[in-house]
């Protein structure tokens, strides 16, 4: 016969205990089934993000549209044949990337189909095409520099296209598609910085600059690709090297930076945690077990979110981990109340504790609560993320833990807290508390009147990426003459020809502010695809066939060509003045397309193409936002539907952040009201109520007039640490009013909060120490955040007197 399954006491497992456990790890079994089956975690930060957009729907997402996408190249060392020699090698090999759009290092990219749709369409592309471009004196010039090209051993025109396109059309078209203004070509026909040390390379990615996992993928086989080089080339004094720039290979340094100095002070938190445990407990079984209630916290919440959005952020899994650092004060607190001076099972201990467990857990959900409702895509992961989480790690301490606890210690109980507490503590003398209350006002003093406040939007300012990485990018960028990856122009309307129509009437106003060094260079799509208006404008330029066999005739006099040798030429002309016009759809894959996707977008799920007009060496942003009056610019060439704005990336990102740091004020506002209503619901005692709502606020106020003092701008990753200290304080204050007439009872109920505290202080004492800005602001909130919390809950603790009446009439 079977013997009955037991528990760690020694007695018959009941169907209750039996089913908590079922429930648990079936539980845990599914949320772990689901993230094996439907999880996906992403890095892209536009998965975080709202939807970048206006009320015209138009995407102002600064990772994302061509400068995104671009990556820098350098190639160092070795003398320059070697470099341009790897610079090809690389080509070659980027072009058989499937991840790579397009990869350009100053030499021709044209296969023979590109080439022959630019021969039979140039007359529509090339931007010489008027009418003086086909008199007699301008075709005797030509015909003359053709005759130099035959004569020549490096000819400019290929001479099997002489007869084809004697006025150099397809080179026109061709100079300005591979064009990139500000690059120097060097002697071996690669471009190169301007001192000649570098050979330089422009990779356009097909994933977006943001899409993370993609461009760490595609960098690490540049990398795999470049060492080959490396290897194949190198010099007895001086190997080659390669040097990467561009947004997303920051983006990508940055978050490796930031994980491994999070995994780094992750390990050595997670000792410093075990150590402090095993100094107070003597006993390593508080260590293994406190980690239940966080590993099942963590393991729901990513579950949840999956559930609901289908995938979870990786910012949304880092910042909730490190707010659910909250989940591991509830196992302290059974831990710290069942000791050996108890007596009594832990089953009753977690029952007694679980009134204050569950109303400090139910009075952070409801701030997190609000945040999960909110369509800010990043905070709603988070606010559920930490809802869950809180709630199942409270549940955990309260059914689970109490049944594996080790058989030994189930009544026995945990060694006595090795924590020295204060007189002070336990009974703070009465100017204590009006201390709290100057340094209180004082807080609110400073806040008030510190102006402008001190918040830090620009993220750019918290990145890891060292100063040298920003200057590598900045020059690279400056030698190739690429966009400013600030600032654009963008232009918006119903069809692609109202927007390449629009695009074409701004170069005349960006050429006079080039002119009046406003500006450096700027490129627009109908540089690449010219409308259809101005397509028809240039055949009409083009002469009749007759015409232009008597004006070849005249202007080749004498220049020896044979009669006829450039009828091909007449034909070409002929077709092209019946051509069917180019459009956007129509282009082949290659070097057009390429050039036009970046700049030319079609609506995907709105009404509207959008044509950027990208800029470089913008020196008065100020012009550009002062935008000229259409009409006045250029009459009635602008379609009247077309729309025109000025796009400061920069200026997007950092309302971004505004958006979130508002949003999540204006939830922690509503939900410390919220807090407020429940309290004095569940305890129906409203001093109790606005003793914990008080020590909340306090805190918060002496967190962050510190912050103040001590010369620190706020961003958006200090407001997530303030609602960490917001459920901390929570938990302290509501722990520190619970009514103890008994004298060891109040000291334990003290020793426990000081524990949590303590455990709280070691974390986040570390991250105060890292290097990475992010986790500095972290760690340099939280600590002070704790202090004052666990001061401002402790004085403002029910005395002794009154915590006896509260026993004798014991709240419901």
């Amino acid at each position: 016969m079977p013997r009955p399954v037991r528990t760690d006491t020694g007695r018959p497992m009941t169907p209750g205990v039996r089913a908590i456990l079922g429930l648990w790890l079936g539980g845990l079994l599914l949320a772990a089934l689901l993230l094996v089956l439907r999880g996906e975690l992403i890095t892209d930060l536009r998965g975080f993000t709202p939807d970048l957009g206006d009320t015209a729907g138009i995407p102002l997402d600064p990772g994302a549209g061509p400068a995104g996408r671009m990556l820098l190249l350098a190639v160092e060392g070795g003398s320059a044949e070697q470099r341009a020699v790897a610079s090809d090698a690389l080509v070659d090999a980027l072009r058989a990337d499937p991840a790579v759009a397009r990869v350009r290092n100053g030499r021709p990219e044209l296969d023979d189909r590109a080439l022959e749709f630019v021969l039979a369409h140039r007359y529509l592309l090339s931007p010489r095409v008027t009418p003086g471009q086909f008199t007699t004196e301008a075709l005797s010039a030509h015909l003359g520099e053709r005759r130099e090209d035959l004569s020549s051993a490096v000819p400019r025109m290929p001479r099997e296209l002489i007869a084809r396109d004697p006025t150099a059309e397809s080179l026109a078209v061709l100079e300005q598609l591979t064009a990139q203004a500000g690059a120097e070509r060097g002697a071996h026909g690669v471009w190169v910085s301007a001192d000649g040390g570098r050979a330089l390379l422009l990779v356009q990615t097909i994933a977006e600059g943001m899409d993370l996992d993609a461009q760490a993928g595609l960098l690490e086989r540049l990398r795999d690709q470049f060492r080959a080089l490396e290897a194949e080339h190198a010099v007895a004094e001086r190997s080659l090297g390669l040097r990467i720039g561009g947004p997303a290979a920051i983006a990508v340094a940055a978050r490796d930076g930031i994980r491994g100095e999070v995994a780094r002070f992750s390990l050595l938190a997670s000792l410093a945690l075990a150590a402090l445990l095993l100094g107070v407990f003597r006993s390593p079984h508080p260590v293994w077990l406190a980690a239940l209630p966080l590993g099942s916290a963590v393991l729901a919440g990513a579950a949840a979110v999956t559930l609901v959005f289908g995938h979870l952020h990786g910012i949304a899994l880092a910042f909730g981990v490190t707010v659910l650092g909250i989940a591991l004060d509830y196992p302290l607190h059974l831990f710290v109340h069942h000791d050996r001076a108890r007596s009594g099972g832990v089953r009753a201990v977690a029952r007694e504790l679980w009134p204050a467990i569950a109303l400090g857990a139910a009075s952070t959900m409801l701030v997190y609560a609000l945040m999960a409702l909110t369509d800010f895509s990043g905070m709603a992961q988070m606010g559920l993320f930490v809802l869950v989480g809180i709630a199942v790690a409270a549940a955990t301490t309260r059914w689970v833990l109490p049944v594996l606890i080790p058989s030994h210690l189930q009544h026995a109980g945990m060694p006595l807290a090795r924590v020295a507490l204060p007189a002070w503590v336990l009974h703070p003398p009465r100017v204590a508390r009006a201390g709290l209350g100057g340094l209180v006002l004082a807080a609110v003093a400073v806040i008030a009147t510190t102006s402008p406040f001190p918040w830090e939007d620009d993220l750019a300012a918290l990145s890891p990426i060292p100063e040298e990485q920003v200057a590598l990018d900045r020059d690279l960028r400056e030698a190739l003459g690429l966009p400013d990856v600030r600032h654009a122009l963008l232009v918006t309307a119903p069809t692609a020809e109202q927007a390449l129509r629009a695009s074409e009437a701004l170069a005349p106003w960006l050429d006079a502010l080039r002119a009046a060094g406003g500006l450096g260079h700027f490129d627009h799509p109908a540089r690449v695809l010219p409308s259809q208006a101005a397509q028809h404008a240039r055949q009409a330029a083009l002469p009749e066939p007759g015409v232009l066999r008597e004006r070849l005739a005249r202007a080749g006099n004498g220049l020896g060509f044979s009669e006829g040798a450039f009828e091909p030429f007449v034909e070409d002309v002929a077709r092209a003045r019946e051509q069917a016009l180019l459009e956007p759809e129509g282009l082949p894959d290659g070097l057009l397309r390429g050039a036009l996707e970046p700049l030319l977008v079609p609506p995907e799920a709105g009404p509207s193409w959008m044509a950027w007009i990208r800029l470089g060496g913008v020196r008065d942003p100020q012009a550009l936002g002062a935008l000229p009056d259409p009409d006045a610019l250029v009459g009635a060439r602008l379609p009247a539907e077309a729309s025109l704005r000025h796009v400061d990336f920069r200026q997007a990102s950092e309302d971004l952040v505004t958006g979130f740091r508002d949003q999540a004020l204006e939830r922690l506002g509503i939900g410390l009201v919220a807090i407020l209503v429940l309290l004095l619901l569940v305890t129906r005692a409203p001093r109790r109520s606005l003793r914990i709502l008080a020590a909340v606020v306090s805190g918060l106020l002496l967190t962050v007039a510190t912050l103040i003092l001590l010369g620190v701008s706020l961003s958006l990753f200090h407001l997530i640490a303030l609602l960490l200290v917001t459920g901390l304080c929570l938990d302290y204050a509501v722990f520190f009013s619970r009514p103890l007439a008994d004298a060891a009872a109040r000291r334990r109920n003290f020793v426990s909060v000081f524990v949590c505290a303590l455990s709280t202080l070691v974390v986040f004492g570390l991250l105060g120490l890292s290097s990475l800005p992010v986790l500095q602001a972290m760690g340099l909130t939280v600590v002070p955040g704790v202090v004052f919390s666990l001061l401002a809950a402790a004085l403002l603790a029910p005395a002794r007197g009154a915590a006896a009446a509260g026993m004798r009439h014991p709240e419901p």
